[in-house]
């Protein structure tokens, strides 16, 4: 009985075991499973991009530090407090004539404390605090034109990845009736209806195909893993992508001005120069303001303790308090204010010219890019008929092919007809969607959801 006993426990305890590892196993499996189930749109693409991309972290980082400097800069709007104290034991070693040596041992005990506050320091302080703000701002600007361009580039590689999976799918298509032209010519070829040369230019075409959806397999990969980076997550072969090259809908109506217009207004590095034409007219502002003279109220409350050792009654201790206005003029600096402002100037007119040049990138990069929107456009449309044109001769060829009216050369030019049709409108597609991503991305949109 006690053996029975023995072997039932140990017989409930790896139940449990089993139990609980099973718990485990499934909870890992489902959650391994749901997992590899994950599929991204180009918004999620873009939403983690956004929140994962080192360099956005890095400008935002920027943007934090710019802050501590603008609080800094405030600092100097407030009073400035110090405290001292001091300790002196002095002892006589020698001494000649009438002072009595011993009047000089003594101790000397010394504490105070300070406050100071600038009363006016020719509008620097003023202007450091706002050249801080314009500083801030422009770091702002800085990562959105960075997030402008992190956006350009996710949907760049994402179209390029749709488009490489239609690749895909269509050379599949291509390699099942090439297949199936190929079985039905070796079918001819048996029954000597067809010559072998036939035969081998079919496989050799098939074999052709076949290396095509190949290399457009991998391109797939290739442009998955680019997402991955621009994402700054791991690599994973199990994440698919969903959608195709339809994101942006066909039939852009925006002018050349309405375009230029909203990129004047929007363009994070035309905002960003205009930031930095500020700080340096606030730089100039404070190169001006050291010709003007520091007034600075100090204020202090001071203890003085003076302990003799052999004169006890000339013992001394002072409290006292003092506050007054102290002003200070630099008269020469041996020209660097001067220069200081004189650069200054200088930065001005760089940043303007800065401007010019951005400008002329803005307008010429719209006009290319509605150029490109408008003929993929008509590509699309040309490249749709000539879709259906070539599926319907390649069904009439096969047709008189399997008839044994039309010849295996027939069969196949169709064929080509087919394939190309489909990765001419493919690229006009993908062609399409790449330049509103350009046009986006000229005139200052990050992201837009549709």
């Amino acid at each position: 009985m006690k053996y029975k006993k023995l072997e039932l426990k140990v017989s409930k305890f790896f139940f449990y075991m089993i139990a609980v590892f099973a718990l485990l196993f499934g909870t890992h499996y489902m959650e391994s499973a749901f997992a590899e189930e994950r599929v991204f749109s180009l918004n999620d693409c873009l939403k983690l991009g956004m929140e994962n991309n080192p360099k956005l972290k890095s400008a935002n980082l920027m943007v934090d530090a710019a802050q501590e400097d603008l609080n800094a800069a405030k600092a100097d709007f407030l009073p400035s407090v110090s405290a001292g104290a001091n300790y002196n034991n002095l002892n006589s070693i020698s001494a000649s004539g009438p002072t009595d040596a011993d009047y000089i041992d003594q101790q000397n005990t010394n504490y105070n404390i300070g406050v100071s506050q600038f009363l006016y320091a020719g509008n620097r302080i003023v202007n450091s605090r706002d050249k801080a703000i314009e500083r801030k701002k422009m770091l702002m600007e800085d990562k959105t034109s960075a997030q402008a361009l992190l956006a350009y580039q996710i949907k760049a590689t994402y179209f390029e990845l749709m488009k490489a999976k239609q690749d895909v799918g269509i050379a599949e298509d291509t390699v099942t009736r090439l297949e199936a032209d190929s079985r039905a010519t070796r079918a001819f070829y048996e029954k000597e209806m067809t010559s072998y040369a036939q035969v081998l230019q079919t496989e050799v075409d098939l074999a052709d195909v076949r290396q095509k959806l190949s290399i457009a397999k991998n391109t797939v990969e290739r442009k998955k893993s680019d997402l991955f980076v621009l994402m700054n997550q791991p690599f994973n072969p199990n994440i698919s992508f969903l959608g195709g090259l339809d994101y942006y809908p066909k039939g852009f109506k925006t002018t050349q001005a309405e375009c230029l217009e909203k990129a004047i207004a929007n363009r994070p590095d035309l905002k960003s120069l205009e930031h930095q034409m500020v700080m340096s007219e606030k730089d100039e502002a404070i190169a001006e303001g050291q010709y003007h003279p520091v007034v600075k109220l100090n204020a202090g409350y001071y203890n003085q303790d003076k302990d003799y050792d052999n004169y006890d009654a000339s013992n001394q201790e002072n409290t006292y308090w003092s506050a007054g206005v102290n002003v200070s003029w630099s008269l020469f600096d041996g020209g660097r204010a001067w220069y200081q402002k004189q650069r200054s100037r200088i930065d001005m007119k760089r940043i303007k010219e800065q401007v010019k040049e951005i400008k002329s990138r803005l307008e010429a990069g719209i006009v290319t890019s509605l150029l490109s929107l408008s003929e993929a456009e008509q590509r699309i449309k040309d490249t749709a008929e000539s879709v259906n044109a070539s599926k319907e001769y390649y069904d009439m060829e096969n047709k008189r092919f399997q008839a044994g009216i039309a010849t295996v050369s027939s069969i196949l030019d169709a064929q080509v007809r087919v394939t190309r049709a489909h990765g001419n409108y493919n690229q006009a597609l993908m062609d399409y969607q790449l330049a509103r991503a350009e046009l986006d991305f000229w005139t200052g949109i990050t992201v837009e959801k549709r």
